[in-house]
């Protein structure tokens, strides 16, 4: 096979590189430690990477090489290994090849004098210049860098020195500005900048406590030494700063500058708040404001005996003329200042902006201080005071526009923002009158009842509305006009809570005997009615419900004064709008709810222990629950609004339908207390008797005579002192009650008694007896007798009768029908123990076995 043509130029050095590789692959592995300090000296450079981009592209072509001679020489192996033997030249040329790779590798890689530790010292030599450069550029900078924090720290000090303080604040800004963004690596600059910043905060404590010292010779509050009360705040335009002079708006420009003016302005808040708005505002009738203009020195004089002649235009509502002379003087004199040539104000460019600060600052104070101590007292108390009240609205109007054209008041946007102004509050003077006009309502509602004074009024009602009434059911018909009953109202009498006590606690505990010559029925307002109206014969006698007299009962006077706060707080109503009429209907509930909750608390004691006073309540109830039904009738429509609004759920109609059946229910709730205590009590006294059983016993008769003296006296006391406040149909129940109660007792024990002697027959006939008087309480004739009221009355008397009876006599009776109050039981019980078991007495229980005998008509 004939050998492939080649390239001369190209195979030595294809030859050659090929025939390097193993050598450059021991020179790399020789070489591997030298390697890796080579690239931790080129770590931290630019440079390294452009001269491995070098090595590698070298690297890269070296290996083409190698590839495409091993390629040639392996598909020419025969013909190479038969040249390279044969041909002397060939191989002088092969051996001179291995020479010249062996200098060039030792030129190369040779540790000492080789190109690469040459290239490696060089690129260290490099490394090291370029950091002296770096580190020089470095110092060069910082010290730029702290030259110029420190020229400002000089300069700071320079111009406080000199009383330039407007420069001295832009020397601590400029100051702040660089030690923000320092040209200073974070790992190195913690120490020095601490000190920079330690540096930069003393500065501005001097500039601030400078500024401060200049502000508070500047602004001065003075009380005046006389009785007055009277506050003087004083504003120098300029004051005198170490060699010139400083104006006070230099000082609010560096207060600015420095972000001090926040703390100084909130400051002059509260001095303003506390001397010149509280004083005026606290003394609106006496005090005013006004200044005067001297020089340097301005002067606003808050206090009386003002000279007319004030420098501003005063409007209908002093307070709000003075409170803008007040913001006037700040806008002019504390936020502008005096032109050190003309003498004349000048408004500093910045003075809307620190007015806007203030204002924010002040806006919430100012108005809950005015509100406090002016509108809320301004608001009216009647209706007849809203027309007076618009010109406070109008002067309010005036002052917020004057206020917000000095940049006091921002512009509100949105109902939000709108609702902290003083215009939104006298906006709903209509929702500020219901809650003053409820509040004062309740208040005089509740003083009202806490008086421990029961003054009364008598009322006289017809008597047909009496019988309706005696039932205590919510009869609109039986109810009279309003104006009716208050011409019949008159002044009875008056009760104190301390001043009675309780009818037990009254009674002595001897000397029981009741005078009997004392007339019962004392004179009283409707005794001469009564006896005018009785009727001849028992007409009705067995209905205790129907009342042929005039209805004449007490009230108290709380009750009167109650529905008469209910009916002028209505009639303000009407003048309102829909919502706001409703509120004070609402408002005249809630005055009845604590009418029920503070009378039966507050004087339960007395209503418990004083039986007048508890029927006083009870009527009080009922009266209460009638008149405000009529009040319904009269304003149930009279809050509707003009115009309906379906979307809106909302009652716009005066009931007072619940209200009035809890008036009653409580009303009701205490008659009946004080009727089971005054039973209580007379089941006591009988208690004391401990039965009626051997009353032959002197002493057990004296026993039995005093209980019963005490029953008498605490009836007739009671009869006496409710006869002026209950209905004459209430009047005659509950004592009928009482009694009946009375007498069911008695009963019971008569009827307990198995043997009763002839000698304790006839005492316990005296002591039976003792109770007859009660039946001159009552009537002779008509509905009220005492049969209609006392169910065992009858029974009581026939009982009463039948201890002195003989046999005889009572079957007399009993054949007659007149005994029929008894049942079969009762009458054999009374006779076994009455009388000697007999033939006759055999007889006559078993004619009483046989039942009673039909009554003749």
């Amino acid at each position: 096979m004939p050998p492939l043509p080649i390239n001369l130029t190209a195979v030595p050095i294809a030859f050659i590189n090929a025939v390097l590789k193993n050598e450059n692959e021991d020179n790399d592995r020789n070489t591997n430690s030298s390697k890796a300090q080579q690239n931790k000296l080129l770590t931290s450079y630019a440079e390294k990477e452009i001269i491995f981009a070098c090595i590698q592209r070298i690297d890269d072509k070296i290996r083409d090489i190698k590839a495409e001679v091993y390629r040639i020489i392996l598909n020419r192996q025969d013909i190479f290994i038969k040249l390279y033997n044969e041909s002397t030249f060939l191989r002088d040329k092969i051996d001179a090849v291995f020479t010249e790779i062996d200098n060039v590798s030792r030129e190369i890689n040779d540790s000492e004098v080789g190109m690469k530790p040459k290239l490696i010292t060089a690129l260290q030599e490099n490394r090291i210049i370029m950091r002296e450069v770096h580190s020089t550029r470095y110092m060069v900078e910082t010290l730029e860098y702290l030259i110029e924090v420190q020229n400002s720290a000089k300069l700071f000090h320079e111009y406080l020195t000199q009383g330039r303080i407007e420069e001295a604040a832009a020397s601590i800004t400029n100051m702040d500005r660089l030690l923000e963004s320092p040209p200073i690596q974070t790992d190195q600059k913690i120490h020095i900048f601490e000190k920079l910043k330690e540096q930069l905060a003393t500065m501005k404590e001097i500039l601030d406590q400078s500024l401060d010292d200049l502000l508070t010779e500047s602004i001065s509050f003075q009380k005046l030494e006389d009785d007055t009360s009277g506050v003087i705040l004083t504003i120098l335009s300029s004051v005198q700063n170490s060699d010139s002079p400083t104006l006070l708006t230099s000082v609010f420009t560096s207060l600015s500058e420095i972000g001090s003016i926040n703390v100084q302005l909130s400051r002059l808040k509260k001095n303003v708040m506390k001397y010149l708005i509280i004083p005026l505002l606290k003394n609106r009738d006496s005090f005013g404001a006004s200044f005067k203009v001297d020089d340097f020195k301005s002067m606003l004089y808050i206090g009386p005996n003002l000279d007319d002649t004030s420098t501003v235009d005063k409007d209908q509502d002093g307070v709000f003329t003075h409170l803008i002379t007040v913001f006037r003087f700040i806008y002019m004199f504390i936020f502008g200042g005096l032109d050190p040539v003309k003498k004349e104000a000048v408004i500093s460019p910045f003075a809307t902006q620190y007015a806007s600060t203030f204002g924010r600052f002040i806006s919430h104070d100012l108005r809950d201080a005015v509100i406090n101590e002016y509108l809320s007292h301004a608001i009216p108390m009647e209706t007849s005071e809203f027309k007076q009240f618009e010109q406070v609205a109008d002067a309010v109007k005036r002052f917020q526009t004057e206020m917000r054209r000095m940049g006091f008041m921002r512009s509100t946007s949105g109902e939000e923002g709108e609702e902290r102004t003083l215009g939104a509050y006298v906006a709903k003077v209509d929702v500020h009158f219901t809650i003053k006009k409820r509040d004062k309502l309740l208040e005089i509602g509740r003083n009202i009842m806490l008086d421990s004074i029961f003054d009364s009024l008598i009322i006289t009602e017809d008597s047909n509305d009496a019988n309706e009434n005696s039932n205590r059911k919510i009869n609109d018909n039986s109810v009279e006009n309003y104006s009716k009953v208050e011409n019949n109202l008159e002044i009875n009498q008056s009760y104190k809570d301390e001043s009675i006590n309780s009818t037990q606690d009254n009674n002595p505990n001897e000397g029981w005997e009741v005078d009997w010559d004392e007339a019962w029925n004392d004179d009283d307002n409707w005794d001469g009615a009564n006896k005018q109206n009785e009727l001849p014969g028992e007409t009705n006698a067995h209905d205790p419900e129907v009342v042929k007299e005039p209805e004449r009962y007490s009230i108290s006077v709380k009750s009167k004064q109650l529905i008469d706060l209910t009916i002028s707080t209505l009639n303000e109503a009407q003048n309102l709008n829909a919502k706001s009429g409703i509120r004070l209907y609402h408002a005249t509930l809630v005055l009845f709810d604590l009418y029920r909750a503070i009378m039966p608390v507050y004087h339960s004691n007395s209503f418990t222990n004083v039986p007048t006073l508890a029927m006083l309540f009870h009527n009080d109830c009922i009266w209460l629950a009638d008149q405000i039904i009529i009040i319904q009738d009269q304003f149930i429509n009279s809050l509707l609004p003009q115009e309906n609004n379906e979307s809106e759920d909302f009652e716009f109609k005066i009931l007072y339908n619940d209200m009035a059946n809890k008036l009653r229910d409580l009303g009701n709730e205490w008659y009946d207390i004080q009727l089971e205590k005054q039973k209580s009590v007379l089941k006591e006294f009988l208690d004391e008797m401990d039965g009626v059983q051997l009353t032959a016993n002197e002493e057990r008769f004296e026993t039995c005579q005093q209980a019963m003296n005490k029953v008498m006296y605490t009836t007739k006391h009671l009869s006496k002192i409710l006869k002026d406040v209950l209905r004459p149909s209430e009047y005659y129940i509950i004592l009928g009650t009482l009694i009946n109660s009375v007498l069911t007792i008695m009963i019971e024990n008569l009827e307990d008694l198995y043997d009763i002697s002839e000698e304790e027959s006839h005492q316990l006939n005296l002591i039976y007896s003792m109770l007859f008087p009660l039946e001159e309480i009552f009537r002779k004739n008509g509905p009220n007798k005492i049969e209609n009221h006392v169910k065992n009355w009858k029974k009581f008397c026939y009982i009463t009768d039948i201890l002195e009876f003989s046999l005889a006599n009572i079957m007399d009776k009993f054949r007659s029908a007149e005994l029929n109050w008894f049942t079969s039981k009762e009458l054999e019980g009374l006779i076994c123990a009455l009388f000697a078991d007999t033939t006759l007495r055999e007889q006559s229980l078993q004619e009483i076995r046989r039942g009673h005998p039909v009554p003749k008509n």
